[in-house]
């Protein structure tokens, strides 16, 4: 395994399983793979094509006893050693909130099964019925992450684990004896962003909320560092409270920056100049958590949160792994040069590539824009011949057409999520205009928070071509001839993508 594959390995990639990507057993059907066609570019505009009948398990058994809910407040993961009973599954919040959930069957419980428990628990938390529409089972290491089906069952897909690390990741024999997934409660990667603008419960806000801020610190929501700072305060006012001058100094935040900031938004630009201390982002954060009123609610703030983070057109994906490579001309093409390690969000916007290092998107297209095909291995046997994702597209005032190939084990859920959310997008008679389109939140004239820097920037870039110069891209002229590749993405005249 080369450096390359190492740091890939290292790169926590979220996953999601659609379909039967994660079969119940193996005899289930035929394999994913065996049932691409790479013949021809999956296209929003194509008639949809006859879908085959799908393979149903059989109805479960009734088998569910007396079941309850017993809340540990832990670290995520847990980190307690008592021992849980063997009718007992743990089931983590992103809000660092441990559900024991005791069923009737461990090894037979589906996801579903769970989740319904959670949602009829009216002793400790007491969720609103909504709970099952917005939420869903992921099983997740920091290797990987699968959204499980509803008739899933937990246990056989921990039981499978390694398979999935060794399928769908880089991990080394060492991570795959040492791996250990747990089952969370995270927002449902097909979850209408409409339908969620609508919660007002204050608990489901709490749990996207961290979510969200989650995904914000780890770069997966690429900011621009002004809209960091207003996040970051926002979340300072909740978990710290309103703004206390004689502590809540800039010497406060110096030491806790990472808790409320990403990590390329602590990088002060001024310390070369001398300056840091005074224009650091610990003094840049103190002063935004300071502007924000001492009387506002805890439920207006992460509502304002969330608002802030449905603006990104990221919003709510599921994250996959990936690899690119770059662009290279003369003579840097004779000189070993390695991928460039990319994250590829997908959610019912569309697709975004990310690069995690700095972070920023890459590119950004919405479904309308774009067509794409997966490609198998044409060297199966060969663990360093990947398969991957063909992404086709047209750049705003250009005749020009693009081609990006993304190198990825996990190119067949992406694959499989796309096509699954464009299914259900054409079958709207409404398929005008998407969330996609707007790409913004709805902001009302006393709204104390505006339209993210970010998404401003997003608008004006069009589709980011200015950082395409990051990608090797092959271009087609108006009749579909191929013309040119900055890197070894070429094509025959016969075999062009269509």
């Amino acid at each position: 395994m080369d450096s390359a594959e190492e740091e890939l390995v290292q790169r926590r990639a979220r996953l999601v399983s659609m379909r039967d990507l994660v079969p119940e057993d193996s005899s289930s059907g035929s394999s994913s793979e065996d049932e691409e066609s790479s013949s021809m570019m999956k296209h929003h505009l194509q008639q949809q094509q006859q879908q085959q009948p799908e393979h149903h398990q059989g109805p479960c058994e009734n088998y569910m006893t007396h079941n309850c809910v017993t809340i540990i407040p832990v670290e995520y993961p847990r980190s307690d050693s008592s021992p849980l009973s063997e009718q007992e599954m743990c089931v983590y919040l992103m809000n660092k909130v441990c559900l024991c959930v005791e069923v009737g069957n461990v090894q037979l419980a589906t996801a579903h099964e769970i989740i319904d428990i959670i949602a009829e628990d009216d002793t400790e938390i007491n969720f609103p019925a909504q709970v099952k529409d917005i939420f869903a089972l992921w099983m997740t290491s920091p290797l990987l992450e699968l959204q499980l089906k509803p008739d899933h069952r937990p246990y056989l897909i921990r039981e499978r684990w390694s398979e999935y690390l060794k399928k769908y990741t880089f991990a080394t024999k060492q991570q795959l004896d040492s791996d250990e997934p747990v089952l969370t409660l995270q927002r449902n990667v097909f979850l209408e962003k409409s339908k969620e603008k609508e919660i007002t419960d204050l608990k489901l806000l709490k749990m996207l909320f961290a979510e969200a801020k989650g995904n914000v610190l780890d770069g997966r929501y690429p900011c621009e560092t002004e809209d960091c700072m207003v996040l970051g305060a926002i979340q300072a006012r909740l978990e710290l409270g309103p703004y206390d001058p004689l502590k809540h100094t800039p010497e406060f935040f110096r030491s806790r920056i990472r808790d409320f900031l990403p990590e390329h938004a602590c990088r002060s630009h001024w310390f070369l100049l001398g300056l840091g201390a005074k224009n650091g982002p610990e003094r840049r954060l103190s002063e935004h958590y300071k502007a924000i009123a001492s009387n506002v609610k805890d439920s207006r703030l992460m509502r304002k949160y969330l608002e802030f983070c449905w603006a990104f057109p990221y919003y709510g994906s599921a994250f996959f792994s990936g690899q690119v490579e770059r662009p290279v001309t003369g003579i840097a093409a004779l000189m070993n040069h390695y991928d460039l390690p990319v994250l590829v969000a997908i959610n019912r916007d569309g697709i975004h590539v990310m690069d995690p290092s700095q972070p920023v998107v890459l590119l950004s297209l919405p479904y309308k824009q774009l067509s794409w095909d997966y490609a198998c291995p044409t060297q199966p046997d060969n663990p360093d011949c990947l398969p991957c994702l063909f992404l086709q597209f047209q750049l705003p005032g250009q005749n020009e057409t693009s081609v990006l190939q993304i190198f990825s084990r996990q190119a067949i859920l992406m694959d499989a999520l796309i096509s699954t959310i464009v299914d259900e997008l054409k079958k709207r008679a409404s398929w005008i205009e998407s969330e996609a389109d707007t790409m913004a939140v709805n902001s009302r004239a006393d709204d104390d928070i505006q339209v993210p820097l970010t998404v401003k920037k997003l608008r004006q870039e069009q589709g980011l071509s200015g950082r395409l110069r990051k990608l090797s891209i092959a271009k087609f002229n108006s009749s579909g001839d191929y013309l040119n590749s900055k890197g070894s993405l070429e094509f025959r005249r016969d075999d062009r993508p269509r």
